[in-house]
């Protein structure tokens, strides 16, 4: 005996013979029937735009599931965002919320095989993930799918520092990538909405002023709460409420 994961809910469970693949009988008819399951593909929309920038920043297509994993604590309240939009989109599809203590992780798993299908013909396949040719075709489907880049892999960060008058706040908005065509991507959005990303040599890039980052919050917007809240940080005054609420939602001391 060995333990080992469903394929269908993920849980672990311990194997029973050599080619056992689901914790339950139930499991695996509910996979069988997934393959034949009815689930409305989506048209082409601004929704479907973000959700392809969500695969691409955090997720992963795989033969019969799509998953999205995200930070357990960190992105807590942005986890029923991407749920509600998932569910918007592939109506009739298992939508499922797998969390992990070990990890302090999320799992947001779609599944359906044809799901998985629609994504992988779009571009979306392991290792070599492309943004379709029809997001770069129009600039309102670059932007939301930009807003789901930024919302799963990218972050805000802050700089305190004191002066004559006291204590001031540095902020930059910072999105890293290992994919050099996906950081083009990135930034040549942002300077086609009038911003000035600086790029460094480890892959990454930033906004670092207020105004910077609040011409990004007016036109391509957050989904992910916890970088909705940051953004609003201007001054030392509203950094230290932030800190008060960060450390309620975390749990820190």
């Amino acid at each position: 005996m060995r333990e080992t994961r469903c394929l269908f809910c993920n849980t672990t469970f311990i194997r029973q013979y050599k080619q056992q693949r689901f914790c339950s009988v139930v499991c695996a008819n509910r996979c069988h029937r997934n393959r034949l399951q009815h689930v409305i593909l989506p048209k082409h929309s601004v929704e479907l735009a973000e959700f392809v920038g969500i695969i691409l920043g955090d997720g992963n297509v795989s033969r019969y599931f799509t998953a999205i994993t995200l930070n357990s604590v960190a992105d807590a309240n942005y986890v029923p965002y991407v749920m509600t939009l998932a569910k918007i989109l592939f109506p009739g599809a298992s939508i499922t919320a797998i969390p992990s203590k070990r990890d302090r992780s999320t799992r947001i798993q779609i599944s359906s095989r044809l799901v998985a299908d629609f994504l992988k013909e779009m571009g979306l396949v392991p290792r070599n993930k492309v943004i379709p040719d029809w997001i770069l075709q129009k600039s309102r489907y670059r932007h939301r799918c930009l807003k789901g880049l930024f919302d799963t892999e990218g972050s805000i960060s802050f700089k305190k520092y004191k002066s004559r008058e006291g204590w001031h706040v540095y902020k930059q908005l910072n999105f890293r990538n290992a994919d050099r065509f996906l950081m083009q991507f990135v930034r040549d959005n942002l300077r086609a909405i009038g911003l000035k990303p600086t790029t460094t040599l480890k892959r990454s890039l930033y906004l670092s002023n207020h105004n910077a980052i609040d011409h990004y919050r007016f036109l391509i917007g957050f989904g992910n709460p916890k970088l909705q809240n940051r953004s609003r940080v201007i001054d030392y005054t509203s950094y230290n409420a932030w800190r008060g609420t960060e450390a309620v939602i975390t749990g820190r001391s």
